[in-house]
């Protein structure tokens, strides 16, 4: 009867938090193939090394030492069907009315750590692991440049494209405090590497007059950012058994702000207009030097150091488990994290290098030419739920499987971009088994995910400075993950 009972309240905290929080965003989906395979429902369980992700507490419950390793591979399968049109009328050079897929590439997320008990304050746990807090990476080649262009200039393929990671390493002590209850903390430094570009189509400062005709009244812009920096974090966490098979974990991950900076590159494709000549289109104070920059399709690069400050989220985390059976157990897993405190990735930029002649000493011009940009995300905060279950089936081998469900956080705005995409809540699926020989353990999971399709209908510039912050269309896509570890217990 204990059982039953606990099994339908596990039931109702499912169906209850699946229909109010269903965390997307760039947090990662996590480490390890018993925890992957298991849907990340792996807070109340945590007995293997990366327990320093999910519940640094569960270090206190291990009494051999241990090294361990995963690699996660990933494919991001996304497509978008452009609709970006100025004033919804003339072509933009965004390829339109088409299916455009992301550049498909398999990506690797390793992590690993170990651990051991030392003689400290009666009896601790330590350790230390290296694994992913955060990522996302896609790359598009979405654009070209409008016959009213210089179409012999060259553009790059990931005119589109965001690589961030941030990465954890993590310094964790956990301790027993009393026969039914473990604490752990996890100290971390984090490392955010960054490379993003975007394309940012610039309001011509010589319109409307004598550049009164689309699409002359736009420049394109370039930016491509590359730059890391450092911050630190704290992972902490509760493990308490309800009773001898049921057990309940507690976390929460709280990442501090990183200062990425680094160097950027600003290339700007001027229009090409034959029959305007460059006095005709200038400033009367500038006396046609200026104007000619912005008629006769010159690409103009400027170099320059960047500086952004990452916003990471906190998250917050709850698990129950029950060991069902000597070889079958069930877990469940809610976490809710506050991806509304990302708010994108905005640069300020200095130290400009590479400009001259009137792009450097026009105070109009190069005010443009040197301006900082926002990339700004509206995210909400939200939650993710995973059930996992875990069945040992002989000395051998574990079969593991799972499903989550996450809630998108960008459910309630249209501002979407090919770098960050959150098309709405999603469901993913895993399956997994662990070969147990001697000390060893060798797993293997993977994973599949799809996301729903989402139309983003209008342009969006909601600061008014006249660059759309979002590209409308329509967009959808895959998620497929293979993750591969190994353990060894001394």
């Amino acid at each position: 009867m204990g059982f039953v009972r606990f099994l339908v309240l596990l039931i109702a905290i499912f169906a209850l938090f699946s229909m109010s929080i269903l965390a997307s965003g760039f947090e990662i989906s996590g480490v390890g193939t018993k925890a992957r395979g298991m849907a990340g429902a792996f807070r109340s369980v945590a007995d293997d090394w990366t327990a320093a992700y999910y519940n640094p507490a569960g270090y206190a419950r291990l009494y051999d030492s241990e090294i361990g390793a995963n690699f996660a591979f990933v494919n991001y399968r996304y497509d978008l069907d452009p609709n970006f049109y100025w004033g919804g009328i003339y072509s933009s050079g965004i390829y339109n009315d088409q299916v455009n897929y992301n550049n498909h590439e398999i990506l690797s997320n390793p992590s690993g750590g170990f651990l051991t008990r030392l003689p400290l304050f009666g009896e601790v746990t330590t350790g230390l692991s290296v694994f992913q807090l955060f990522d996302q990476n896609n790359t598009w080649n979405l654009y070209d440049l409008p016959l009213a262009y210089n179409d012999s200039l060259t553009l790059p393929d990931d005119q589109y494209s965001v690589n961030l990671d941030v990465v954890a390493f993590q310094l964790t002590v956990a301790k027993d405090i009393s026969d039914n209850m473990s604490v752990g903390i996890g100290l971390q430094l984090l490392r955010a590497d960054l490379i993003h570009s975007n394309i940012y189509f610039r309001t011509n400062p010589y319109y409307p007059s004598p550049i009164a005709v689309r699409p002359w009244d736009k420049v394109t812009e370039i930016a491509k950012v590359d730059g890391n920096g450092y911050g630190f974090g704290v992972n902490l966490g509760v493990l308490y058994d309800i009773s001898e098979k049921a057990k309940l974990g507690l976390n929460a991950k709280i990442p501090f702000n990183i200062t990425v900076d680094g160097d950027a590159r600003l290339s700007f494709f001027q229009p090409k207009i034959s029959y305007i000549d460059s006095s005709a289109s200038d400033d009367p104070g500038t006396q046609g030097t200026a104007g000619n920059l912005f008629v006769a399709g010159a690409q103009i690069d400027n170099n320059a150091d960047f500086e952004s400050e990452l916003k990471l989220p906190t998250s917050f985390g709850f698990g129950l488990s029950y060991q069902l059976t000597e070889k079958f157990l069930i877990s469940f897993d809610a976490e809710y994290t506050l991806l509304s405190k990302f708010e994108g990735l905005n640069y300020t930029f200095t130290n400009h290098r590479g400009l001259s002649g009137a792009a450097d000493t026009i105070a109009l011009v190069n005010d443009f030419f040197t301006a900082d940009l926002d990339n700004p995300v509206e995210w909400q905060d939200c939650g993710k739920v995973a059930l996992g279950m875990l069945y040992d089936y002989n000395d051998y081998f574990t079969f593991l499987g799972g499903v989550s469900a996450d809630q998108s956080p960008s459910r309630e705005n249209g501002i979407l971009t090919p770098q960050f995409i959150e098309t709405g809540d999603t469901y993913m699926f895993n399956f997994g088994l662990i070969w147990h020989y001697r000390q060893y353990d060798f797993g293997f999971v993977t994973s599949y995910s799809s996301y729903p399709v989402l139309s983003s209908p209008l342009l969006v510039d909601e600061n008014e400075d006249g660059i759309f912050e979002n590209m409308n269309g329509l967009y959808s896509g895959e998620f497929y993950e293979t993750v591969l570890s190994f353990n060894y217990r001394f």
